[in-house]
């Protein structure tokens, strides 16, 4: 599979300037934190570039933008528009273009993500730009100008002006220029835009095959059923029971193992239930660890898309579950699951 394509555009914000390592701004830590939660390698194209205004950002990152085929994208632009005495006229305008020009890209609007420009009016290095009064004042107006121009397309808006407020936190809050965040508070950045952007981990599931999405559907159903209040890797065992698609289930189905034979299994060991049917059910951190092994385990065999059989192999090499100790019970080895496949060629889904 494809690494998931970010696409980070902007100007000294985005690039990160002051900055001893590019690893540092805040595309590449939210890059960190996509992989993290996906287990899919991000291949992140970060076109910022110091001292870039709106009217940069289109002759020159809009071009690129269009042959990056990205799946998510970030775009932070405007305090060099600020800087160089641009009205909210203008800026209203190239910015609506921009946001525009992203909405042609077919990229879906919850995966766009707008930034609020920070506030470097108090600065000691926004001296030469104008009075802290009316830089500052100016900032709130461009970020008001382009929260409107986002939420006109739906896209997500990301408020960080805030956090470029607070009180110096360390040594590293600021960059040595005096001007730019430092390794902090692009940190802090990060986790704020992580907070209102996680929804792009599903980007992810984007690669699953339907019949390892329905698992996914009937582990959570499974788990409601039997009032847990988690959704374990023994949900997802026996949602692959239940499928009669993909793989997995094929694979377990070949095997003699049945559904009605785990659910007693996973009923003794387990036992004790809930009384009321619990709503909004999480899954439990070795689910989303198996979510991102199954995407490893479609990965290493070259696999288009993540199906059923990289979920029963993701359960396998997680290891420590109820489902996997079950497994090993019944004599089930990740080998064995791999020859099985390849000689009835079941990899299909």
């Amino acid at each position: 599979m494809e690494s998931i394509r970010y696409l980070a555009l902007g100007d000294s914000y985005t690039i990160g300037t002051g900055l001893e390592d590019e690893a540092q701004n805040f595309p590449s830590l939210l890059a960190g934190r996509l992989k993290d939660e996906t287990g899919i390698d991000v291949a992140l194209v970060n076109l910022g570039v110091n001292g870039y205004t709106t009217t940069d950002l289109i002759r020159e990152e809009l071009p690129v933008a269009r042959n990056a085929r990205p799946e998510l994208v970030s775009i932070l632009i405007g305090a060099n528009d600020i800087v160089q005495g641009s009205d909210e006229a203008d800026y209203r305008d190239r910015i609506a273009q921009i946001y525009q020009a992203i909405k042609e890209l077919g990229v879906p609007a919850a995966r766009v993500l707008a930034i609020s420009i920070p506030d470097f009016s108090p600065l000691p290095g926004a001296a030469p730009f104008g009075s802290p009064s009316d830089l500052r004042a100016r900032v709130d107006a461009f970020n008001e100008i382009a929260r409107a121009e986002a939420a006109s397309q739906a896209f997500l808006y990301a408020d960080i002006t805030d956090i470029s407020r607070e009180a110096k936190r360390g040594d590293d809050w600021l960059a040595a220029d005096g001007l730019h965040p430092g390794p902090a508070q692009h940190r802090a950045f990060a986790d704020r835009l992580w907070e209102i952007a996680k929804g792009w981990s599903s980007v992810g599931f984007d690669r699953w095959s339907k019949p390892a999405k329905v698992v996914l559907n009937r582990g959570q159903q499974e788990a409601e059923a039997l009032h847990h209040a988690y959704i374990g890797a023994e949900h997802l065992l026996l949602g692959l029971l239940k499928d009669t698609e993909g793989a997995g289930g094929k694979l377990l189905s070949h095997w003699r193992i049945n559904y009605q034979m785990v659910w007693n299994r996973i009923d003794r060991t387990i036992g004790h239930r809930d009384k009321e049917k619990p709503l909004g059910l999480l899954p439990s951190t070795r689910v989303r660890n198996i979510i991102r092994l199954a995407s490893r385990e479609a990965d290493g065999t070259g696999a288009d898309s993540v199906g059923t059989e990289h979920v029963l192999l993701a359960i396998m090499a997680e290891g420590q579950s109820t489902a996997a100790n079950l497994l090993s019970d019944l004599s089930v080895t990740a080998a064995q699951v791999r020859t099985e496949l390849d000689r009835l060629n079941l990899r299909k889904g």
